[in-house]
């Protein structure tokens, strides 16, 4: 009996908490009240697991730890435009489906540049500063269209954040939803389809605070002991200075810019946020309501380096406690059981120019814009004295083909010479015809990922992607890397039925849709071609959730 007297405890103990955790289940609804998509700009997994180290358990370490993470979330290699990986992140479709290929193309029909954001350009391709930011270059739908279409204008959706040229690929196509923004030349809170007079009112009431004019009279330096910092402990050559002070008042157009890359912008946001949710009223009843909040991991101050920078880790420590208020907030009004949190970032790559590691250099870096100009001089001495390359976007070589047909030359001809001459360039792992793409048989990881990221009325002719370690170097004189078929981000799911776990299978991030719509219950956007992830199994027996 004294032997058997632990288990007897033990199982006792299990029972109980068992029951426990099947009480809570039953707490949950049938679907998630609020979906609350936190994104983080400029942040890698690497960055996430080093921070979450120096910060408490209230943060990123609530998600990431009692949650599920996935630690191989990537979105397609191709190109380095943000729009792409947002459009599928919200439409679950690559860009073969869902058209964003890259921030500029050639419309095949017109002839004409398009911006992703603004449209047909004109023929000086200047846009206009009074334009609004849309998504109207979508050809397939989002989680918003889809919430709309079963609740209408019932349901709330809603984004905020600094740049609104990555929040609009939150918002529905066509109708467009409400967009707030911190806006770096007044500080104030812009809007973009915003007609509601409670919106309106609450909003208005949240710029007469000024809020941004007194974080721009502050100071950002080091929130801790700055030699405990990852930079100075794992790489101190590359520190000059024994810590940081940066006042944040600009005289720029851009006054507010230092703010907003700093702790106190993201404080700002947070605070946008949570008046968000407590005006409109979000997750308060069985309608699924969406908001986006847009965070930055990008630095205004400081020169971004990898790993990680001091700058970057106090801007990340400062998010962690923003966060951590956030989900305190939540749960005293909404309750976390009602609300699906996804902790993501919209980009991977990383900007090799600005560290001096050698462990992070690159191999090496290709300017495509040289490399292009020096491809038209070598069609230029085959075929005469002529604009043969008409345009390139990152990952895509437009010739043009009018001008061939002018000149009479066979086109299949200029494609073979150009690919031939492409090859050569250092740095450059294969170019290839985009006509001959589907006739490949390889199902090499990288020629899928250039088969996801191919729409025959909008990418260019050639079709480009570099070896692996190579990064290729921007106008802007940034030069971004990645890896050799993937842009590898955070991804976490929180709250709700969400259990406490780890998945380590490799997903593509256009799973993300198809799997915050099954969780709504409610149709996947009609270019889906993500799976849902298995994060959530309906077996009661097994849907246990974690006490937090």
């Amino acid at each position: 009996m004294t032997i058997l007297r632990p288990i007897l405890v033990a199982l006792l103990c299990l029972f109980s908490c068992a029951s426990f955790a099947q009480q809570n289940v039953a707490l949950c609804p049938e679907r998630p009240r609020l979906i609350l998509i936190i994104l983080v700009d400029n942040l890698n997994n690497q960055q996430l697991e080093i921070v979450r180290s120096r910060v408490g358990s209230k943060g990123f370490n609530r998600l990431c730890g009692y949650g599920t993470q996935l630690t191989d979330a990537y979105y397609d290699a191709g190109g380095n435009f943000v729009g792409k990986n947002l459009a599928t992140l919200f439409t679950g479709a690559p860009a073969s489906t869902h058209g964003i290929v890259a921030r500029r193309w050639i419309d095949s029909f017109t002839g004409k540049k398009v911006d992703a954001v603004y449209g047909t350009l004109p023929d000086n391709e200047r846009i206009d500063t009074l334009a609004r930011p849309a998504n109207g270059s979508l050809l397939c739908s989002t989680i918003g269209n889809e919430i709309r279409k079963i609740y209408n204008d019932r349901a709330k959706i809603f984004s905020v954040g600094f740049d609104p040229q990555m929040l609009v690929w939150s918002s529905a196509t066509l109708g467009g939803e409400p967009i707030v923004w911190l806006d770096p030349r007044s500080g104030q809170m812009r809007t973009a389809n915003v007609t509601d007079e409670k919106t309106i009112g609450w909003v208005s009431d949240f710029n007469s605070k000024n809020i941004a004019d007194i974080y721009r009279q502050k100071t950002w330096a080091p929130s801790k002991d700055i030699t405990t910092y990852h930079q100075y402990r794992f790489f101190p050559e590359t520190q000059t200075n024994a810590k940081f002070y940066y006042p944040l008042t600009e005289s720029s157009p851009l006054r507010y810019s230092a703010v907003c890359g700093s702790p106190y912008g993201n404080s700002l946001i947070r605070d946008v946020a949570a008046a968000a949710i407590a005006f409109e009223e979000m997750g308060r009843d069985d309608i699924p309501d969406l908001l986006t909040i847009q965070f930055t991991a990008q630095p205004s101050k400081g020169n971004k380096m990898q790993p990680l920078d001091p700058e970057t880790e106090d801007l990340l420590m400062g998010l962690n406690e923003n966060i951590a208020s956030l989900l305190q907030m939540i749960d005293s009004t909404i309750g976390m059981d009602n609300t699906l949190v996804l902790l993501t970032a919209a980009q991977g790559a990383y900007d090799v120019a600005a560290t001096s590691s050698a462990h992070w250099s690159e191999r090496g870096f290709v300017s495509m814009r040289r490399a292009t100009a020096l491809l038209n001089l070598y069609l230029m001495a085959l075929h005469g004295q002529e604009a043969w390359v008409k345009n390139y976007a990152p990952g895509s070589v437009y010739l043009d083909r009018e001008l061939a047909e002018k000149k009479k030359v066979n086109f299949d001809t200029l494609l073979s010479q150009s690919t031939d001459f492409l090859v050569q360039v250092k740095g450059i792992g294969n170019a290839i015809a985009a006509r001959h793409l589907n006739k490949i048989t390889s199902h090499s990881p990288v020629v899928d990922a250039m088969r996801r990221n191919y729409h025959p009325k909008r990418s260019g002719d050639i079709l480009v992607y570099l070896e692996p370690g190579w990064a290729e170097e921007y106008e802007d004189g940034t030069r971004l890397t990645q890896l050799w078929n993937g842009e590898f981000v955070p991804l976490v799911f929180y709250g709700w039925k969400v259990p406490r776990a780890t998945i380590y299978a490799r997903h593509n991030m256009a799973d993300v849709a198809p799997t915050i719509c099954s969780f709504m219950r409610i149709g996947q956007p009609n270019g889906c071609s993500g799976q849902p992830i298995p994060i959530v199994d309906y077996k009661a027996s097994d849907n246990i959730k974690t006490s937090r």
